[in-house]
């Protein structure tokens, strides 16, 4: 069906113009091979015979069809128990820390959750360390930019080997085993999709709706997308809906060295508010 499925330089330099304004993402000249492979399958649902015909579809619908481009853009890789050391220091210094405050709520954002791994988990540390005791209200807010993954996450369904990482323990807590043609997926149950609440968020927007501070942001593996710019603005924000104790935790693969001076280190990737 495609005449012309080659993306050509100016067409890629137009369409990543449009990732950077709509995500914050800047795109190296590398990555049009994979620009170009991720939109093909786009090209065809629409019967579009071009980048250059599609370049000007997207501009005509933009509203609508953007969510659609940014979806197919942006890359959502993750795991439960990424970076596992960071549950390990939420379980042993962070929640002992909340405990202490005796706190009636406990605020969390997972800011790039992707399909849901992350903010799943993060609800499995603390349901697991408050089990026996007295529990805030766990209030986790799980956002990102791409809806497909949004939805994957609400659904909470993933195939057995997206389990690897998970302990035994917590999966027969925390999921029911499903076949579904003849393959095994597990489902996450209700006590934990009651703690987290998933809302489409592009975080280089100028404001954000949400009213309250929170206790712990993550956002993880997502600022390495970021140019130094946009990074700043975004540790601003993050800054200013931290609470003055809580905690900020990036990736490993990150660092906020001549980015910002708003947080301290305190821990590996960890930080609290420089008051």
């Amino acid at each position: 069906m495609l005449n012309n499925y080659t993306l050509s330089d100016s067409d890629f330099n137009k369409l990543r113009e449009i990732v950077y304004k709509e995500a914050g993402i800047k795109l190296s000249d590398v990555k049009k091979v994979l620009v170009q492979s991720r939109l093909l399958k786009r090209l065809r649902e629409l019967k579009i015979v071009s980048f250059s015909d599609y370049y000007d579809y997207l501009i005509a619908n933009y509203e609508t069809e953007k969510i659609n481009f940014i979806n197919l853009i942006t890359t959502n890789k993750t795991d439960f128990f990424r970076e596992k050391d960071h549950f390990e220091f939420m379980k042993d210094v962070i929640l002992p820390d909340i405990e202490r405050k005796n706190l009636s709520e406990l605020r969390i954002w997972s800011a790039g959750c992707s399909s849901g791994e992350e903010p799943y988990t993060i609800a499995m540390v603390i349901k697991e360390y408050f089990k026996n005791k007295k529990s805030p209200e766990i209030l986790i807010l799980a956002t990102d930019i791409d809806t497909q993954v949004l939805q994957k996450a609400k659904d909470g369904l993933y195939p057995e080997e997206h389990l690897a990482p998970v302990e035994e323990r917590y999966i027969k807590t925390y999921f029911s085993r499903e076949v579904i043609n003849g393959e095994i997926y597990y489902r996450v149950n209700d006590s934990l999709k009651e703690c987290v609440y998933f809302r489409r968020l592009n975080l280089l927007q100028e404001q954000y709706p949400m009213k309250k501070q929170f206790d712990i942001i993550f956002c993880r593996n997502v600022i390495i997308y970021f140019d130094r710019d946009s990074q700043r603005k975004l540790f601003d924000k993050f800054y200013n809906y931290l609470k003055d104790d809580g905690y900020l935790l990036i990736g490993h693969s990150e660092n906020i060295t001549n980015v910002t001076d708003k947080f301290i280190l305190h821990g590996r990737t960890i930080y609290r508010k420089a008051l």
